[in-house]
């Protein structure tokens, strides 16, 4: 059990912890809209497209192999330098596309967008580990998830015009949001000091807390993978049936997102009722019905309504699994936690067109969905036997 159950650090910290989260999905969002308009400017081919679709995804390689790093650095050099240093990091390698037309040059940037948002998330959930404390931080990790998927769907829906407005460099733009953050964060995130038998669980101590946590890393990765089906594949399953337009097929798919982010913003209101173990069987439930309905549907309406269900768990996925963690390990070891939250979160999202496309191979792109559909649903079984005690939540203070 961790100490010092009154922890607030106030609404300006907590507004700081909530927005580091929200840019950090802006990075493959902003640049998702003008996928299109950057193939043809760079050459409308094969190569051109494929170029396109790596400048969105090559951050989130970055990000799995960076957040480790930066929760490592979070331990010896505190929170606040890694923030502030990746801030800055995250306006250069985003806004500063806007001054380039150079392939070679567009890659650097982003990659240097993928460093800074492994920095970015991994301290931001670290400053909400140290800063706040029982259902003051669920609350708070519920925002986060909530405010980035709000700012991912708006990102998706305006980026469009923007690219129509001012060309593909536009929706770079978006990240200049990380300006009036670095500021504000400059001001008013300090690092939390530990106390001595805190400090002293570095080392073996810290090995042992994250080798007892692994299962959840492997769980979130799982759920991730099955957060993100509805936007990698999701457009697969429409077009191959005829139904709808590509603005139809954004608008189903944006559907995932909003119903995230009003599930997130519940999450630390249903604390009061629901254990920890609980969300995470609602994740897997809700995640396995969607996936499952998508694979079996007949008309757009059930894609719709398979997407929001997909949404129900990906806005209380990560927050869920963050507060287990932040109970099951101590102080010291928070950053480095989170940062292996991140790499986990990212390796779902790449893992999953490798996941479906031996299974859309062997078994038609329905066959895909209704096998992960129904791994969910075995999963989410196995979580109610192996955590009964932990449905419903006892603690009600």
């Amino acid at each position: 059990m961790e100490a010092g159950q009154d922890r607030d650090a106030g609404w300006l910290v907590a507004a700081v912890c909530i927005a580091g989260p929200a840019l950090v999905a802006l990075i493959p969002m902003a640049a998702a809209p003008a996928l299109v308009a950057m193939a043809q400017h760079f050459g409308a081919n094969a190569d051109s497209q494929l170029f396109s679709q790596i400048v969105m995804t090559l951050p989130a390689a970055m990000l799995v192999a960076s957040a480790p790093v930066a929760g490592w650095l979070a331990g010896r050099i505190g929170q606040r330098a890694v923030l502030l240093a990746s801030l800055v990091l995250y306006i250069i390698g985003g806004a500063g596309v806007l001054l380039i037309d150079s392939r070679s040059a567009l890659l650097v940037l982003r990659l240097l967008l993928g460093i800074a948002g492994g920095g970015i998330l991994t301290s931001c959930l670290g400053l909400i580990g140290d800063h706040f404390s029982g259902h003051r931080r669920e609350r708070v990790l519920g925002y986060a998830t909530s405010v980035s998927s709000l700012l991912a769907g708006v990102a998706l829906i305006y980026g469009g015009r923007l690219v129509d407005l001012g060309g593909w460099h536009a929706p770079f733009a978006l990240y200049l949001l990380g300006v009036p953050t670095l500021l504000v964060s400059w001001f008013v995130i300090r690092n939390a000091v530990l106390a001595p038998e805190d400090a002293a669980e570095k080392g073996v101590a810290a090995a042992r807390d994250l080798a007892h946590v692994w299962p959840y890393y492997a769980l979130l990765i799982l759920l991730t993978l099955g957060m993100f089906t509805p936007s990698i594949q999701g457009g697969f399953v429409l077009a191959a049936r005829g139904m709808g337009s590509a603005e139809t097929i954004g608008a189903v798919i944006a559907s995932t997102s909003f119903v995230a982010m009003i599930t997130a913003w519940a999450f630390g209101y249903l604390r009061r009722w629901i254990g920890l173990h609980g969300f995470l069987v609602l994740d897997a439930l809700s995640m396995g019905c969607g996936i499952l309905l998508i694979g079996l549907s007949s008309e757009v309406w059930m894609v719709f309504l398979g997407c929001a269900l997909v949404g129900i768990g990906a806005g209380m996925s990560e927050p869920a699994t963050a507060s287990l963690l932040f109970r099951r390990t101590g102080p010291a070891v928070h950053a480095l936690a989170m940062g292996l939250i991140v790499s986990a979160l990212n390796a779902g999202q790449f893992l999953n067109p490798l996941l479906f496309d031996p299974l859309r191979r062997g078994m038609g792109v329905s066959g895909a969905f209704v096998a992960l559909g129904l791994v969910f649903l075995v999963v989410a079984g196995g979580l109610v036997l192996r955590n009964r005690h932990d449905l419903t939540e006892k603690d009600k203070g």
